[in-house]
């Protein structure tokens, strides 16, 4: 994938940040003039859906060194164009030309499982197109029609597809090689549903988590987060947020069940806990990594590598760590630490004199996860030996557990004053 650098320290830890430049040659956004550049005649009209893989055809299962070689299936809804990379240097692409299945009509979304069977929610023909891609290719393999306004799709943890249609107002669950329909979440029932994500076969979750499926409908205003059999576990209304004007138009799942989701006229994506907690909001004006109006996103789990289809383009980052509300509270003796992790997090805590100095260590890479964490400082060194009344710091330091973890790493400090033991006190 093409990819250019922006403003910012690599550093920073952050709930999404930017790749070193050793993986990336110093780019991570495709714009209109990388496609120049890099691939002359290609022209780029309006992105839409995106999805991410790591094929079984091109993985070399003895090693785990080629598994940051993925392979990327985008849409340009204007042209009616699939694009993808076959292998590192090569971009192909579907547009219909030549085969019997005919062209694609305002494309929304795509989907890729591990086998590479590609789906696409083909809007403007009413219709699901089938095609195979087998690494250093792409055919064409069926049409499903029969659907009124498809619009997000995904692969599931069956070897199939959920598929939102709005008109419909129905998600459906396809099978590929028969293409039989059945309903899903019909005790609960859905508004204009736009998109689904869910974690795919071959694919899985941290802890043996349940692979949530996790669906937007009301055109974006509304998120919901199902069990595999369509019981309704969270919702989290897009008015609920603390920013203007939120919506949803896109959403997928990291390796530990948290849910992305972009917005994309307020140029920001959206983290939740699996249960619809907010983490975390980025973007807008001031926001380092500038998106723009990104409207599709794919998270190739093993990594935590993060792709966004944005205007004229595309983003590609990383899943990074962020402590957010770091609050210290004193007590006789002792000191209480609270705080929000927006990942899950290898955390180091420790307490500091006013110069910098160690003096006692309370958390050394412990793997805690995302949301609100707690500890306690009971005014005492490692010896065991009281300290004496006066200002200390609390310093807090988090790395997320995928490839990020060596390059980006979120501190903060938090100045308290440990207070004398009442009398009487041991």
């Amino acid at each position: 994938m093409l990819l250019t650098p922006i403003a910012g320290k690599a550093a920073e830890g952050r709930t999404l940040v930017v790749p070193p430049r050793g993986h990336t040659f110093g780019v991570h956004r495709v714009t209109a003039r990388e496609l120049a550049v890099f691939l002359p005649g290609t022209q780029l009209g309006e992105p839409s859906g995106i999805a991410v893989t790591r094929l079984v055809a091109t993985d070399d299962p003895a090693t785990t060194g080629d598994d940051d070689e993925v392979t990327l299936v985008a849409l340009d809804q204007e042209n009616g164009v699939l694009l993808s990379n076959l292998g590192l240097l090569k971009v192909g692409q579907w547009d219909g030309s030549g085969g019997s299945l005919g062209g694609l009509l305002r494309p929304t979304d795509v989907a890729i499982d591990r086998a590479g069977t590609i789906a696409i929610t083909d809007t403007g023909n009413r219709r699901i197109v089938l095609l195979q891609h087998h690494g250093d290719r792409m055919e064409e393999v069926a049409a499903l029609p029969g659907f009124l306004e498809p619009t997000g799709i995904t692969a599931d943890g069956r070897g199939g597809f959920f598929v939102c249609d709005r008109r419909f107002q129905a998600v459906f669950h396809v099978d590929p090689a028969t293409g039989k329909r059945t309903t899903f979440g019909l005790e609960v029932g859905f508004e204009r549903p736009i998109d689904v994500a869910t974690v795919p076969s071959g694919d899985r979750l941290a802890n043996g988590k349940k692979r949530p499926v996790v669906i937007v409908d009301q055109d974006g205003l509304r998120l919901r987060v199902f069990d595999p059999a369509g019981a309704l576990k969270a919702t989290r209304l897009a008015s609920s947020l603390s920013v203007a004007d939120a919506r949803f138009d896109a959403v997928d799942v990291d390796y530990y069940g948290n849910i992305f989701a972009v917005d994309r006229a307020g140029n920001r994506v959206h983290k939740f806990r699996d249960d619809l907690y907010v983490l975390d909001t980025l973007g807008g004006e001031d926001d380092p990594l500038g998106f723009r109006a990104p409207r599709g996103i794919a998270i190739h789990r093993r990594l935590g590598q993060v792709f966004i289809a944005e205007e004229s383009g595309g983003t590609y980052v990383w899943i990074g760590a962020d402590v957010v509300k770091l609050r210290v509270t004193e007590a006789a003796g002792a000191a209480a630490f609270d705080y929000v992790l927006t990942e899950d997090s290898l955390v180091n805590a420790r307490v500091l004199d006013p110069q910098g100095r160690p003096q006692a260590e309370l958390l050394t890479e412990v793997h805690q996860a995302a949301g609100p964490q707690s500890g306690r400082w009971d005014g005492t060194n490692a010896q065991g030996k009281r300290l004496p009344a006066g200002e200390y710091l609390v310093e807090l330091r988090a790395r997320a557990t995928y490839a990020s973890k060596s390059s980006n790493e979120r501190r903060l400090l938090r100045a308290f004053t440990l207070r004398n033991r009442g009398p009487g006190s041991e």
